[in-house]
């Protein structure tokens, strides 16, 4: 992502969280960000546009939050599951994005809370996965629709403590409580095999991935254009040498998977509050993302 794209996600997201979504103009983002309206239609095609992208990048970098969590840990540990849960929640804390949410949700905007929820799907399908990993291939048939009354669970009793206390409760404890109701109804679905959602209802649903294709020639394509920019800027010497090794690395036969995966970490921490964080994050994410897919596909 160039840094003039950057700009202008910024911008808009800074804008949804103070004046809200629909209380936000293209002729705002337009001012915040410094662009005329012909840039602004150069990367986005409308408003709603803009604002799943900025969803996108808060995906990619929960999705590699996930990952170093996950990184040397059992993946059957519950307590390992739980933080990467958080993970997302707090993120879209730190980026305000909470009352954008419930904005939108309260709209009659169709287009933009359909959206929203294939969003979440997205994240009710990394859930089911990991509790496949967690509760043993044997759960698979159930896991789906677990992953949805889990965020049931979430989302209610978040609701009602507010409602009861005038306060959020803490969310590693409302996320924990959830698990362990999780954990006293899987039996039970078992036991009676009656499932409503199915285990292959989300291939009903487009764009229900991170990434539909991610080849090993679009990554090396992506960090090339990426070293070319770091190599006119000397501020960032650490991170223009982790770039090149993970350039090599991809360009090794055969791959090695554990290499790359140990460089993802401090490659994405070498860019870390810079201009080049957002797009670091990304690549970052869509090596991971590659690298399990071809050592451990699904």
């Amino acid at each position: 992502m160039n840094l003039r794209k950057r700009q202008v996600l910024d911008a808009a997201l800074q804008l949804f969280t103070e004046k809200g979504f629909h209380n936000t103009s293209i002729q705002d983002i337009l001012g915040k960000a410094m662009i005329s309206k012909g840039t602004f239609y150069n990367y986005f095609s409308s408003k709603t546009e803009c604002f799943m992208a900025i969803l996108e990048q808060v995906r990619y970098e929960a999705s590699l939050r996930r990952h170093e969590l996950l990184d040397g840990n059992d993946p059957a540990d519950e307590n390992v599951l739980i933080e990467q849960i958080i993970v997302l929640r707090q993120l879209n804390k730190e980026q305000n994005l909470v009352s954008v949410f419930e904005g939108i949700f309260q709209s009659n905007d169709i287009e933009l809370r359909d959206a929203l929820m294939r969003n979440r799907l997205l994240e009710v399908e990394w859930l089911s996965n990991r509790f496949i990993d967690v509760f043993g291939e044997e759960a698979r048939p159930y896991t789906l629709e677990l992953s949805i009354v889990f965020f049931g669970i979430v989302q209610h009793l978040s609701l009602a403590h507010r409602a009861f206390y005038s306060k959020s409760a803490d969310v590693k404890t409302l996320v924990s409580l959830a698990f362990r109701n999780i954990k006293v109804i899987l039996p039970e679905m078992q036991k009676s095999n009656d499932v409503l959602i199915t285990a292959g209802s989300l291939q009903l649903i487009d764009e229900n991935t991170y990434y539909q294709t991610v080849t090993k020639e679009m990554i090396i394509e992506k960090l090339e254009g990426f070293l070319s920019e770091l190599q006119y800027n000397e501020t960032h010497v650490i991170g223009l040498q982790f770039t090149k090794t993970l350039l090599e690395e991809l360009l090794r036969n055969p791959l090695r998977g554990a290499v790359i995966e140990a460089l993802l970490k401090p490659f994405r921490a070498a860019f870390s509050s810079s201009s080049h964080e957002a797009e670091a994050i990304e690549l970052a994410n869509m090596i991971w993302f590659y690298i399990k897919n071809t050592f451990n596909p699904k």
